[in-house]
């Protein structure tokens, strides 16, 4: 059977980390899929966009550069599209990490550079409200796009989820387990608070909106609290010296010993979705 028709998009700014990560990934390494890179833009949103312009196929598949999709990581996403066609769900973006109320510590499994394995495990679709920029996937037919107003490269999966919303479609996360081999963050730059307050304007009528950094909420909780311990942590120095990406993240996938074939649905399955 002939792979899947997807069409692979990373926004580049290092050869040596994409080369060392996503190209990795087996099922790109074999030559079953290749990778549109963007570079240049300055915007993940800007880059993005190009690729849906540009690409030949109606799925889409985003991912960072720095992400490592194990074996049989494309039949899995397949597989997780069939089933949410086959239950006639018009479904919006899809992702290998989620966020919505009550799901603490998100939907999906992920091992993540100074997180190690996080997120609930799960085994079928999950309905969420936004995913985690890591891994974003679209149809070009849906008519979905990125916000070329919004800046930067964050937060933009969270827009095009409320986007997707805002149309009637659903978000999932689903059983898709791969290895972000990040630089550890110890402090969100400046640029992510641009984002945040970007987000707050634009979709004021969903707040609170659950994103996997943090809740964006009509009086910044969880935003003022954050800020709060990066400045204390500032006056404790040194800083903790965060953890660098590895040079080969292969044998992170050992970690997980697939956990999402052993596990049980969480929360609202895809039958709870008409």
């Amino acid at each position: 059977m002939s792979p899947y028709p997807f069409a692979v998009v990373a926004a580049v700014n290092d050869h040596q980390v994409l080369q060392n990560n996503l190209l990795r990934s087996p099922d790109i390494a074999d030559g079953s899929y290749r990778v549109l890179t963007k570079e240049g833009f300055v915007s993940a949103s800007l880059a993005y966009n190009s690729a849906i312009d540009e690409a030949p196929t109606d799925t889409l598949i985003f991912v960072h550069q720095d992400v490592y999709l194990p074996s049989h990581w494309f039949a899995k996403v397949a597989a997780a599209i069939r089933k949410l066609d086959d239950a006639n769900v018009r479904w919006g973006v899809l992702g290998s990490f989620g966020s919505r109320r009550g799901a603490a510590g998100g939907l999906g499994r992920v091992y993540t550079t100074g997180l190690g394995l996080h997120g609930t495990p799960i085994s079928e679709p999950v309905p969420v409200e936004t995913l985690d920029e890591i891994v974003l996937i679209i149809r070009k037919s849906s008519g979905l796009r990125f916000d070329k107003k919004l800046p930067h490269f964050h937060l933009y999966g969270a827009d095009i989820c409320l986007n997707a919303t805002d149309s009637g479609l659903v978000n999932f996360a689903i059983p898709a387990h791969c290895v972000h081999n990040t630089n550890q963050l110890i402090e969100l730059p400046p640029e992510f608070f641009t984002g945040y307050h970007f987000i707050k304007r634009k979709w004021k009528k969903f707040l609170p909106i659950y994103a996997s950094c943090m809740t964006i909420s009509r009086f910044d909780k969880e935003l003022r609290e954050r800020q709060l311990r990066q400045s204390l942590a500032r006056l404790r120095r040194p800083l903790k010296s965060p953890l660098p990406r590895v040079d080969d993240p292969r044998p992170l996938v050992a970690v997980e010993s697939d956990t999402e074939s052993k596990s049980v649905g969480h929360g609202v399955g895809i039958a709870g979705v008409q």
